[in-house]
């Protein structure tokens, strides 16, 4: 089941980012081996009475793929979101640590509407979204091929935070933007 499509255009023209959001089970044939291995690892963790922990996913088994991931805690009744842990290649193709901000601190635009949303469906749904958006980032040597968002509860079933992985592919251009 398609969610939605997307195009993302930038303040100064440029594009941004295009791409599908499809529920994760119905995407599962499209994404890469390591995408995979973040999403089976989320099944496996889970509960038979709610959603796993952070506590009771394996993160030392996708070790390899830290880099890539970010975990964000939903703040409730505030319609946002705080970045609690960023990768570093997150934190590189970015172009800046998020930790310790919130979505609305970090984006804005249809940027934010459109992270705000992915977020919301995680949260409302309780089910694993992945959006096979091409971004264009900060940093040019970086492609983001597909965002797995993941949610997780420490209360059982209602969620309460979200990991999100990145799949990046190496283009082997430029270090920066000016070069």
């Amino acid at each position: 089941m398609k969610i939605g499509r997307r195009t993302l255009i930038g303040s100064d023209g440029t594009l941004l980012g295009v791409g599908d959001r499809i529920a994760a089970p119905e995407a599962l044939g499209r994404i890469s081996n390591e995408t995979r291995r973040v999403y089976d690892l989320w099944v496996h963790a889970g509960r038979p009475d709610g959603l796993p922990s952070l506590a009771d996913y394996p993160l030392h088994e996708v070790a390899d793929l830290l880099p890539s991931i970010l975990i964000v805690d939903v703040l409730e009744g505030q319609h946002d979101y705080l970045y609690r842990q960023c990768g570093a290649l997150e934190m590189q193709v970015r172009g800046d640590n998020p930790i310790g901000k919130t979505v609305r601190q970090c984006h804005q635009g249809e940027v934010l509407d459109f992270v705000l949303e992915s977020y919301d469906r995680v949260v409302t749904s309780g089910d694993a979204l992945i959006d096979f958006s091409v971004d264009i980032n900060r940093d040019p040597r970086y492609v983001g091929t597909e965002t797995l968002l993941l949610p997780f509860s420490h209360v059982g079933v209602a969620v309460t935070q979200v990991l999100g992985y990145v799949h990046y592919v190496e283009t082997g251009g430029n270090s920066s933007p000016s070069e």
